[in-house]
């Protein structure tokens, strides 16, 4: 008796034309992930930096305290993305001698960084503190008689990426620069230059 052969399976046309398409379109769903992936990584945003080129209130050290005294600064916007521009809304600045607020207000109008720039924020405020009614006065006065005052410089505002004609969402950021003064109300040497922290 000749031995049993099993009947060869023949796929129809059909099927194999749907094996064929349903190949093509997974081949194509992996290159299309693939250049998304190598364009996400060549275009994310990467964070500004923002360092603490200079900082000044003259005559710190007075004895009537330290309101209407002019507060100025310069910080140092980086933006060291290649293809990837910034767009800043109004930034504010408060300064802070530990919790006490020393000055506040709108310090740079809204404005488009582009890439690779660098832009140095010009500030100006006039200090509302303290005085020497206030309970952090003794305080304040000592560090500067002995020509140290710790202050914080907070910069608040919303920023958007912009990569050729496409913006992504706004957010909203915030640069905590801490720093010394001397005692005549000039930036402390080892300051100068700091980079300050960034939130985003």
């Amino acid at each position: 008796m000749p031995p049993y052969r099993l009947p060869m399976y023949r796929e129809r046309p059909a099927v194999r034309c749907i094996n064929f398409l349903c190949a093509v379109l997974l081949t194509m769903v992996l290159v299309a992930g693939i250049i998304m992936f190598v364009l996400w990584l060549s275009l994310r945003p990467h964070r500004p930096r923002f360092l603490l080129d200079d900082f000044t209130i003259p005559n710190l050290n007075r004895q009537s305290g330290a309101v209407n005294l002019p507060v100025r600064f310069t910080v140092d916007e980086r933006n060291p993305n290649q293809k990837i521009g910034i767009h800043y809304g109004t930034i504010y600045g408060s300064v802070y001698y530990n919790d006490l607020l020393v000055a506040s207000g709108p310090v740079v109008q809204p404005f488009y960084q582009q890439p690779k720039g660098d832009t140095p924020l010009l500030g100006q405020l006039t200090a509302s503190g303290p005085t020497p009614g206030d309970p952090a006065w003794q305080r304040f006065a000592g560090d500067a008689a002995a020509g140290s005052v710790a202050l914080r410089l907070l910069l608040n505002s919303t920023v958007r990426f912009q990569v050729q004609m496409w913006d992504t969402r706004e957010h909203h950021m915030k640069v905590d620069c801490e720093f010394g003064l001397r005692g005549d109300g000039t930036l402390q040497q080892g300051d100068k230059n700091k980079q300050c922290t960034l939130y985003f």
